[in-house]
């Protein structure tokens, strides 16, 4: 879509051209790469989702739902019933600069109808280096900081990064689906160059 102030012009061509050649505007116009904001996005969202259906399952919440939370602060029904995963829009991505230790904050309430707010701070090298180097998302995690670089290969590719665990659960005690993260440090598994894996340490965290 073009935007006023867009200085960019499609081919010119005629009405009985439009029609004999079907839609030529979409043939010559590519679509825009995803951006690293787009990505995360919808690396956040699938991942709370999955984590909420993976407790939905693991407890039989559909054949055993559990009560209305006692204490709810939002208004959004599908977030205190434990009888379906609620849907999860792609998240919000804020990126800073920080001039400290990169890191990233991030928890979602399904209650308040909103969609999931993911927060990282970032070195200023971080757009040129993994943004705009395809890096800011690794099997399904987004990468804050890239702390080890796989130097073996050309392009160099990341072997050690700061990314992120999330969590979800229902609470019955408090808001009902709710969904965090946690910060660790994985090593980045290049067997297969198509798919990386990430190894994340032993003994992941589950913190509040």
């Amino acid at each position: 879509m073009l935007h006023l102030g867009d200085t960019t012009r499609l081919p010119c061509c005629s009405t009985t051209d439009q029609y004999s050649a079907g839609r030529p505007w979409e043939m010559s116009v590519p679509h825009p790469k995803p951006s690293a904001h787009d990505t995360i996005a919808k690396a956040v969202a699938t991942a709370v989702r999955r984590s909420f259906a993976e407790d939905h399952e693991d407890f039989g919440f559909a054949d055993a739902p559990l009560p209305t939370p006692a204490f709810r602060a939002g208004g959004q029904v599908a977030g205190h019933d434990s009888s379906r995963v609620p849907v999860v829009p792609e998240a919000e991505v804020i990126i800073r600069q920080t001039e400290d230790v990169p890191g990233l904050f991030f928890s979602y309430k399904a209650e308040y109808g909103q969609p999931p707010l993911w927060q990282m701070s970032v070195r200023h090298r971080w757009q040129s280096e993994v943004a705009d180097a395809g890096w800011a998302v690794l099997d399904g995690r987004p990468v804050a900081d890239v702390l080890e670089w796989d130097e073996t290969v050309v392009p160099r590719r990341p072997a050690r990064v700061l990314t992120a665990k999330i969590w979800g659960e229902f609470d019955p005690s408090f808001h009902g689906w709710r969904s965090w993260a946690d910060a660790i440090t994985c090593r980045v598994d290049w067997t297969d160059p198509g798919h990386p894996v990430m190894t994340p340490p032993l003994g992941e965290p589950r913190s509040h």
